[in-house]
C-alpha cells in the first residue's frame, strides 16, 4: 500500500513539474522563463513572424529525468503561442515511451512490432489536453524514438498557420 501511494505521488509531483514547463498557449518568453536557462544553455529560436522553434537540450528541460538525456527538446511557437514540442533520442532500448505513458496516459494496443528485438513502429494517441505521435525505428544495436506533442486546444493557430504557408507558396509558384 505504501509503495502504490510512493509511486502515485512521485508521478503526480513529476507531472505537476513537466505541465509547468510544458504549458500549452505559453509564450517563448515564459518558456525561457520557466526553464531559467542561461544564454549559453540554449540554441537560437528559428523562425520567423508567424512561427518561432526553440531548441533546449533535454538535461535542461527535464532535469534528472533520464529518458531526455542527449535527447534535445523543440519547442514550437505560432503566433507566440507554445503549440506543439518534439524530441528524438537515440538509445539502447526504449525509454521515451515509458516517460510519454506516464505523463499522457498508456497506449493500449501497441503495434507488435513495438516488441520486436528490433522494434520498428509509429501510432498516436490522444488525451484531453494534446495528441501524441511515437515512432521507434532500430538503428544499428540502438533505436531512434521520436515523441510529437502537440496542443489540441491551439488548432486555430496551425490551421491559420497551414493557409499562410500555402498562400506563400502559391504566391513563389506564380
Amino acid at each position: 500500500m505504501k509503495k502504490t501511494y510512493l509511486i502515485i505521488s512521485i508521478v503526480l509531483v513529476q507531472l505537476l513539474l513537466i505541465s509547468s514547463v510544458f504549458r500549452f498557449g505559453s509564450s517563448v518568453q515564459d518558456i525561457e522563463k520557466q526553464l531559467n536557462l542561461d544564454e549559453g544553455g540554449m540554441l537560437p529560436i528559428m523562425g520567423g513572424e508567424s512561427q518561432e522553434v526553440l531548441f533546449v537540450p533535454g538535461e535542461e528541460v527535464c532535469k534528472g529525468e533520464k529518458a531526455f538525456e542527449g535527447a534535445p527538446v523543440t519547442f514550437v511557437f505560432l503566433y507566440d503561442k507554445l503549440v506543439e514540442i518534439q524530441t528524438m533520442r537515440l538509445s539502447e532500448q526504449p525509454t521515451l515511451i515509458s516517460w510519454a505513458e506516464s505523463i499522457y496516459g498508456d497506449k493500449q494496443g501497441k503495434p507488435k512490432s513495438f516488441f520486436d528485438t528490433k522494434p520498428n513502429a509509429q501510432w498516436l494517441w490522444d488525451n484531453f489536453n494534446a495528441t501524441i505521435a511515437y515512432s521507434i525505428q532500430p538503428d544499428a544495436n540502438d533505436v531512434v524514438e521520436s515523441i510529437i506533442i502537440q496542443s489540441r486546444r491551439h488548432q486555430k493557430y496551425f490551421e491559420k498557420f497551414a493557409k499562410e504557408e500555402e498562400e506563400l507558396l502559391q504566391g513563389d509558384l506564380q
